[in-house]
């Protein structure tokens, strides 16, 4: 046994309180990753291919570079996505937003409501298709000041918007004066 106390990383990602989300954030994370996969594919795989064809002819090696090489870095880039939907879960407690991610390179990122600043929701074509928006929720005084979570539903997204807004304290009451 060990004397260390229990780790926030037992459980990871995290069962309840702790939400995934949607499906459709797994298929946006797989057609973002694929598109962006097949620009990659092609300058490590067709490229050198078809010089390699150019200049020495037909053969069997640059054919199966041109095949073999793109169709790895694809399964490669569709892993990632699929992992990156799967080892990612968020809740909203007191404290603020929690944001879980990574299989193997893990992390917990806390976002207090005391130091939100202001949110965005984002919505790329991607995300329009599938229903999704990316929340930015940005900070003060921290090292890294901002928070960028795609994948989240658009109810959602608005949802947790409205919910870190900070409240506003004091108002601007001109007319007292």
């Amino acid at each position: 046994m060990s004397d260390l106390p229990d780790s926030s990383f037992a459980d990871w990602p995290g069962n309840d309180p702790w939400l995934p989300l949607p499906i459709e954030a797994r298929q946006s994370f797989m057609v973002s990753s694929l598109l962006f996969g097949s620009v990659v594919a092609i300058v490590a795989g067709l490229v050198p291919s078809g010089i390699w064809i150019f200049k020495d002819g037909l053969a069997l090696a640059p054919v199966l570079w041109g095949v073999l090489v793109p169709a790895a870095i694809l399964g490669l880039f569709a892993w990632s996505a699929g992992l990156s939907y799967r080892f990612t879960r968020w809740q909203l407690d007191d404290d603020g937003l929690r944001v879980r991610k990574g299989r193997f390179w893990r992390s917990e990122v806390l976002v207090p409501r005391a130091r939100v600043q202001h949110l965005d929701i984002e919505r790329g074509p991607i995300e329009r298709r599938f229903g999704l928006a990316t929340l930015v929720v940005h900070t003060a005084g921290t090292r890294l000041n901002a928070l960028r979570q795609p994948g989240f539903s658009e109810e959602s997204a608005a949802q947790l918007r409205d919910a870190l807004v900070p409240k506003a304290h004091e108002h601007d009451d001109r007319s007292s004066g």
